[in-house]
Parts: C-alpha cells; structure tokens; sequence
C-alpha cells in the first residue's frame, strides 16, 4: 500500500496506510491530468512533439499502474477475507463459494451450486444454502435484491 501523509495536532505529519480504492482514486486523478496536459500540449503546436510524447509515455505508464492496482485489488478481496476471518479455507465448500462470488456477479443459489459442482463434481443445494446462509450471519456475503422479490442474489461484503 501507498502511504499518505496527514498533518497532525502540533504541526508534524504522521503517515497512514491508504486503501487500495484511495490509491484507485488518485491514479484516476492523476491519468486524468496527464490527459488534460496531453491535449493542451498538442493545442499549442506542433513544435513540442516531445513534450507531447513524453506526457503521452507518462500517461500510458499511469494507466498501467492503474490497472495492477485494480488487478490487485481484485485478486486480494478474497485473501483479506481469509486474513480477517482466519478459518475460511477450513471449509471448502465455503472457500469455493466466496471464491466463485469474488470472480462474478451477484449469483442465486442456483447459480452458485452449479459452479460449485463444475469446480468439485459434486455439490448438494442444501449444503450450498446452509454454507451461504452461514457466511450471510458471518457478515462475508450479502443479499443483493432484484424486481423479483422472490429472487434473491448473493454477493461479497
């Protein structure tokens, strides 16, 4: 993680740990800048071709950064999960169920059972209610509702 520097009572700065989203938010900041620098530069002439090309080398670089800090991001939901509540990866079938809902969208029971089969062969639905009812009261997952009142979706915190 980066760090950020803020200013304390008695005019010394402290640093803390910025969250990956804050770091997400500055990157998008600052590759909008390099943007904004790139067009005013090609405004101005023609004669700063280097200019031009260095913002633009800048830039790029900026949106490759950009995009590890997202990849991680996602990568990691499911380790700080396993880190926060220690015992996750006890379980398998839970392990599968946050692992499955980290790489998708909101899933039904449905939905979820059926990768759960595709990754383990087997998978009965009332196992994969009782595990995703458990990691609701754990506060790991949460109900995502749709038009359908019947329909219920599940998702990580």
């Amino acid at each position: 993680m980066s760090k950020d520097k803020e200013e304390s009572s008695g005019g010394k700065k402290k640093t803390r740990e910025l969250t990956i989203d804050e770091v997400q938010d500055r990157l998008d900041e600052i590759s909008d800048r390099l943007a904004r620098v790139e067009t005013l530069i090609e405004r101005i002439g023609p004669g700063l071709d280097e200019v031009s090309e260095s913002a633009k080398v800048i830039r790029e670089g900026f949106e490759f950064y950009d995009g590890m800090v997202k990849l991680m991001s996602k990568f990691t939901r499911a380790e700080r999960l396993e880190s926060r509540y220690g015992d996750l990866k006890k379980d398998d079938i839970s392990w599968r169920i946050i692992k499955i809902l980290d790489n998708s969208r909101p899933l039904n029971i449905s939905q979820i059972t059926a990768a759960v089969r595709a990754e383990r062969g087997t998978a009965s639905r009332r196992i994969i209610r009782e595990r995703v009812n458990t990691l609701l009261q754990r506060g790991i997952l949460k109900v995502i509702e749709d038009e359908d009142e019947r329909a219920r979706f599940f998702a990580l915190v």
